[in-house]
C-alpha cells in the first residue's frame, strides 16, 4: 500500500507547494544563526583584549620596596621594616635591589605598614635637626582634622581654652604658633583625646608645647603650597 502526500493548497485556492511559509522559515533561522555567531565572535575578542592587557600590566609590574610595619620619624630603618614587592605604576619607587641604599637610613617622616618607599621618605640626616625641634600635642579629637597621619604639614594655632570667653579678634584672627609643622606620627590616649607629635622650629617650639599643656592649641591643615615646600 503506498502514501500520497497531498499538496497544500495556497491562498488563491490553488494546490501546491506552500513556498513562501518555507522561505519564512529559513528566513528567520538564518539572522539568529548569525546572531550567535556574532556574540561568541565578539567574546573571545574581548576575552583576547583582556588577556592581552593582563600580560602587558604583568609585564610593567617592577620590584620595589614596601613597609611591613610602622617606623617612627627619625628611627633607623631595619630589614625587618622593609620588604619586595611586585608593583605597577609608582614612578619614583625604590627598588628591591637597592635595598642596602635604605637599611640604616632615617625614616624622614613617619612610614606606615604598605607604603611603598620613595627617595623622600627617608633621610641620612638625624631627625629633629639643626634648628627644629619634636613636639607633642594632646588635643580633644574636635581640634584634629580627620584623616590627619604621619607626613602631613599642619599650622598649629592659639585659641582660648574650651569654655573659655574669646574676643572676636581671637576668633577672626587666631595667633599662629608654628606654620609649616610636619606631623611625625598620631595617637591616642585612653581617654580618646588625640597625641599629635609635630616637627617645629626651635624658636617656636617652647611656646607650642606650652600653649598645649594649658589645652590652648589647635591645628589645621596647612595651604597646600606649604606642604609642597
Amino acid at each position: 500500500m503506498s502514501t500520497t502526500t497531498s499538496p497544500q493548497r495556497t491562498n488563491n485556492g490553488q494546490y501546491g507547494l506552500d513556498l513562501r511559509s518555507t522561505l519564512g522559515q529559513v528566513g528567520q533561522k538564518a539572522p539568529r544563526r548569525l546572531g550567535s555567531w556574532a556574540a561568541a565572535i565578539l567574546f573571545v575578542v574581548l576575552v583576547v583584549i583582556g588577556l592581552l592587557a593582563l600580560f602587558q600590566a604583568q609585564g610593567d609590574r617592577v620590584e620595589v620596596l614596601e613597609v611591613t610595619k610602622p617606623v617612627p620619624a627619625g628611627q633607623v630603618i631595619k630589614a625587618g621594616d622593609v620588604h619586595a614587592i611586585q608593583v605597577a605604576g609608582v614612578p619614583g619607587a625604590i627598588k628591591a635591589s637597592d635595598v642596602d641604599t635604605v637599611v640604616g637610613q632615617r625614616a624622614a617622616s613617619g612610614l606606615v605598614e604598605g607604603q611603598i618607599l620613595t627617595p623622600e621618605a627617608v633621610t641620612g640626616d638625624p631627625l629633629p635637626g639643626d634648628g627644629e625641634r619634636l613636639v607633642a600635642l594632646q588635643l580633644p579629637p574636635g581640634r584634629v582634622p580627620g584623616g590627619l597621619a604621619a607626613g602631613d604639614v599642619v599650622n598649629v594655632l592659639a585659641v582660648p581654652q574650651e569654655g573659655a570667653a574669646a574676643s572676636t579678634n581671637q576668633l577672626q584672627e587666631p595667633q599662629v604658633l608654628a606654620e609649616g609643622a610636619r606631623v611625625q606620627s598620631v595617637g591616642s590616649t585612653a581617654e580618646g583625646n588625640k597625641v599629635v607629635t609635630v616637627l617645629v622650629k626651635d624658636a617656636v617650639s617652647d611656646p607650642v608645647a606650652a600653649y598645649s599643656a594649658a589645652g590652648q592649641v589647635t591645628i589645621v591643615q596647612a595651604p597646600l603650597a606649604a606642604a609642597e615646600e
